[in-house]
């Protein structure tokens, strides 16, 4: 939930799997904008105007993940 994260980061990382889109988004409007929302739900969202969006293969897509939310490798 992005709530949870509220009191650990102030600025988002958002990146895009299938094209160069990368982003810092502040999370008080994210909140402030959308609410107490779950961070899948969030990936639906933010993709907004990316052409990759209404690709015909999902492979394609535009696949929206959080870098600094990745567990960090051992």
């Amino acid at each position: 939930m992005l709530g949870d994260l509220a009191d650990k980061i102030t600025m988002l990382e958002v990146a895009c799997r299938r094209c160069d889109r990368y982003g810092r988004l502040r999370l008080s409007q994210l909140l402030e904008q959308h609410g107490d929302m779950r961070l899948p739900e969030l990936r639906l969202i933010l993709p907004g105007d990316c052409p990759k969006i209404a690709a015909p293969t999902v492979g394609e897509r535009c696949s929206i993940y959080f870098p600094q939310l990745l567990p960090k490798p051992v």
